[in-house]
């Protein structure tokens, strides 16, 4: 399965969060030079995110919603309405078509783009608010202390009226309108693109002569060792080695370093010096796992040169190991302890370049489920019209690899940037901070593993445990575990051979709140059979053995998946995820909802 990377950008303005940003900035020694950018840092490190200015349709499309007097409506939104919405309600009133958002940032549905000087033909009407948009993201990225924003034109080889008004002319714009604020003394971020270039391609060429080889914007290119630097997709659809050549020569110039750079490729890849854009956590074994909860260090696979020395490391918001919007297929956010745990390996490291991944997205590419599972959908969709088109890099409030403050996500993953930042410019580690935001526990661990077993003979009926070590004292005894059907996780093992997946594992939060309902592990002693209840009573057919966890009492954000029991023919219990019991089976109401 190749994995189609769909990554995008947006701009927010949030003023309302300016006084708290400065509150997270703890201490470090910082400074930024109005003139050229960048942000001391007493190691001499950088810091790089990827930024993404492809909104010009979506955004358009949300703004014919306003103008028709509809409701604004977001992936997350039509979750949250558990089934009372649909994804064909976003535009289909509206006879619009374009990408769906999955949440709207903060200063609202914003783009980029802006027809430039004496064109008498635009494509599409000019974007409202460009200067306010760029204007706060630049003071968020600044205040963050990130050194340059990496501009997505991964998905754009050729130039072309798309590809202008996607991409390229908001990239110019960007160019502008950070230039002016420099020129007005104040600070932005640096520029580098990060452009597929295979062979016969021509989008770097355009690049190079109307951005690159621009003198006014000279000192707003990131540069490595006096030379400009250009990113290129490190995969057999984006890179050539001729053309490689031909953007490192300049025309002559001779000024500028191409940096490859992709995700989800082997160790070996990480050791001839290509950057990972993102890096999953990987197991003791090397494998990558989309698993935070009952398991190792992160350990992400650093870029190094030919002599082994520590090039980059890169941090996110979140990743995906498949098509993110699947169970487990991306570990989300977790409330910050994602990055937290990708950062813990940079803090310890201090490698001279780090790579965030992702400012702004907020929509992206989707294809057809790569598995042939029941609960291959889009998570929390389980009777949606549109449930089989599935998001590969993002979805909905949590899953997700951005940064960016959102109306449904809110700042906390911003706010843990800036403090996992703040900490490597310093030099310092979570044991010189334990309590920031960036190494604090008692705010991010509060998840429970749940695995599901199935005795080998006898009973069909399954057993829940939130206990590994119970969990291992069982399969010892016989009894076997019932797996995930979709590559990600490494705590639960995974048969992606099983086209059900419905009575598999799944998460719960290990507290309770007034959100949240209690998920208890039920026993009737006579007839010895396991089931689960949303009643300490047991339903009155037992008693109960323990809380496995606690469930969401709403569907959205963290918890996406409706839990049901289900009673087997032969009178025993199993479970399911997400969808109707089996055919045959006596099906619960749902119960709450889970990860």
């Amino acid at each position: 399965f190749d994995v189609v990377f769909c990554v995008v950008c947006c701009f927010v303005f949030i003023t309302a969060l300016h006084s708290q940003l400065a509150l997270a900035v703890e201490g470090a020694d910082a400074v930024s030079n109005k003139n050229n950018g960048s942000i001391a840092n007493a190691n001499g490190g950088d810091v790089g995110i990827l930024y993404e200015v492809w909104h010009t349709y979506a955004a358009q499309a949300m703004q014919e919603v306003e103008r028709e007097k509809g409701r604004q409506l977001t992936t997350e939104l039509v979750i949250r309405s558990n089934g009372s919405l649909t994804l064909d309600d976003v535009y289909g009133p509206y006879n619009v078509s374009s990408d769906i958002y999955n949440v709207q940032p903060q200063l609202g549905f914003y783009c980029l783009y802006r027809k430039r000087p004496n064109d008498t033909n635009p494509p599409v009407p000019d974007c409202p608010n460009i200067t306010k948009t760029a204007t706060a993201h630049a003071k968020l990225l600044v205040d963050a202390q990130v050194d340059y924003a990496a501009v997505d034109i991964t998905n754009w080889p050729s130039m072309n009226v798309v590809t202008d008004t996607q991409v390229i002319r908001p990239t110019e714009v960007l160019f502008e309108e950070w230039l002016a604020l420099r020129n007005a003394g104040t600070a932005t971020p640096l520029i580098a693109p990060w452009i597929c270039s295979p062979a016969g391609s021509n989008t770097w060429e355009y690049v190079l002569k109307n951005i690159y080889n621009v003198g006014t914007y000279d000192d707003l290119i990131y540069k490595q060792d006096g030379k400009k630097i250009m990113f290129v997709p490190f995969n057999n659809h984006c890179q050539d080695d001729n053309v490689t050549s031909y953007i490192e020569a300049n025309f002559g110039r001779n000024d500028v370093k191409v940096v490859n750079m992709w995700a989800l490729f082997g160790e070996a890849t990480y050791k001839q010096d290509v950057w990972g854009f993102f890096s999953p956590c990987t197991t003791s074994s090397g494998s990558f796992t989309t698993s935070m909860v009952g398991v190792g260090d992160c350990n992400q696979f650093p870029s190094t040169d030919s002599e082994n020395n520590i090039v980059e490391i890169s941090a996110s918001g979140g990743y995906m190991l498949s098509q993110c919007s699947l169970p487990f297929a991306s570990p989300g956010h977790m409330r910050g302890l994602t990055m937290q745990r990708l950062f813990k390996t940079i803090l310890h490291e201090q490698p001279p370049h780090v790579f965030i991944s992702s400012f702004n997205e907020h929509i992206g590419g989707r294809q057809a489920p790569a598995y042939n599972a029941a609960i291959a959908f889009n998570m929390g969709l389980p009777n949606d019209p549109q449930r089989n088109n599935v998001w590969v890099d993002t979805y909905g409030s949590e899953f997700s690899r951005d940064i960016e403050p959102t109306v449904e996500g809110g700042d906390v993953i911003y706010r843990t940037l800036v403090s996992c930042v703040a900490l490597y410019k310093s030099g310092k580690t979570c044991a010189d901070s334990p309590t920031s935001q960036c190494c604090s526990s008692a705010d991010k661990e509060v998840w429970n593993n749940v695995w599901s077993l199935q005795q080998t003979s006898g009973s069909e009926g399954r057993l829940l445990t939130n206990s590994d070590a119970e969990k291992n004292t069982l399969l010892q005894e016989g009894w076997k575990e019932v797996c995930h059907v979709i590559n990600g996780p490494s705590v639960f093992c995974v048969d992606t051979y099983d086209h059900d997946g419905r009575d598999g594992p799944f998460m719960l939060y290990n507290y309770n709140s007034t959100t949240t309902t209690p998920l208890y592990r039920c026993l009737n002693s006579t007839t010895t059979q396991h089931f689960i209840s949303n009643s300490p009573s047991c339903d009155n057919m037992g008693h109960v053995e323990s809380v496995l966890g606690f469930m969401a009492t709403t569907r959205g954000g963290e918890m996406l998946r409706g839990l049901r029991r289900c009673r087997l023919s032969s009178g025993r219990y199993s479970h399911a995820l997400d969808v109707a019991c089996k055919d045959g089976e006596k099906d619960s109401a749902i119960y709450g909802f889970v990860r």
